[in-house]
């Protein structure tokens, strides 16, 4: 199964030099997507919500900070480890609080609106728009 992710639905982005850390959702599940901020075309490294936990051991997470630097093309030093271990250990609170599932889109266009009145008199009012995904059906 491949992987599917919508960089245009992100929860969180963040600069840290010359990496992102994506907060966004993998398959409907909430990950934390590390890329190379000025290679194009480069791979990604992900760390999902159901494996964080595993980043709470040093061993795992020295391990894992090993390989995330090969997999995103950095130098296989020491400091790069330290500063990939400092992203993933300071995002997962972000990680696991951050909501289920992204906002739907909405279309531009409206349907209508729906308003909520008191003795005559308006409370609030919201315009009907559609989900992107979805659409209107007509027919």
């Amino acid at each position: 199964m491949g992987a599917s992710l919508d960089l245009n639905k992100a929860h969180i982005t963040r600069q840290h030099g010359d990496l992102l850390a994506v907060y966004t959702w993998v398959n409907d599940e909430r990950a934390l997507v590390l890329i190379p901020a000025y290679r194009k075309g480069s791979a990604w490294y992900i760390v999902c919500e159901s494996a964080a936990w595993k980043y709470d051991n040093p061993e795992y997470l020295a391990r894992q900070c090993r390989k995330a630097a090969e997999v995103l093309g950095m130098e296989p030093s020491p400091n790069n480890w330290f500063k990939l271990a400092n992203i993933i250990i300071e995002g997962l609170p972000d990680l696991i609080e951050m909501p289920s599932e992204s906002e739907a889109l909405l279309s531009r266009a409206t349907y209508g609106e729906m308003q909520l009145l008191e003795n005559g008199k308006l409370i609030a009012g919201e315009e009907i728009r559609m989900p992107v995904e979805t659409g209107a059906t007509y027919g």
